[in-house]
């Protein structure tokens, strides 16, 4: 049975594996128009979400520890910031009205998702 602590991990990497590839594989789904300079810059973008898949999966196989604790609270602060790109394009409008934008479930999804991740990161990083 997986510990409590290391959901977080698990779910993270659940779902970044899925934003990791719409960037890198269809990086047109993230920005429009998009130059050659931004599709490098966001399937650089999806390089690091794999890297942090990677040091997900090296926590869920390590017992929870100071350590553990630490890459919790530094994946919650990581989380922040999808959450604040997802109030900024809710709030400004940003919102694209093709389908194919709205990448992975647009905005509201994005923020929902991002949300829980923090939370869950924090729980584990805090109360753990």
């Amino acid at each position: 049975m997986l510990p409590l602590s290391h959901i977080p991990f698990l779910a993270h990497g659940l779902i970044e594996t899925l934003a990791a590839c719409s960037f890198i594989l269809r990086p047109s789904t993230q920005l429009s128009p998009l130059t050659p300079s931004a599709e490098l810059i966001l399937q650089s973008k999806g390089g690091l979400l794999l890297f942090s898949n990677l040091i997900s999966l090296v926590f869920l196989r390590r017992p929870f520890d100071d350590t553990s604790r630490l890459v919790s609270l530094a994946f919650a602060f990581w989380h922040l910031w999808p959450c604040h790109r997802a109030i900024v394009r809710i709030r400004s409008g940003l919102v694209q009205k093709v389908a194919q934008e709205n990448a992975l479930g647009g905005p509201a999804l994005h923020l929902v998702t991002h949300s829980a991740l923090l939370v869950m990161f924090l729980a584990s990083g805090l109360l753990s």
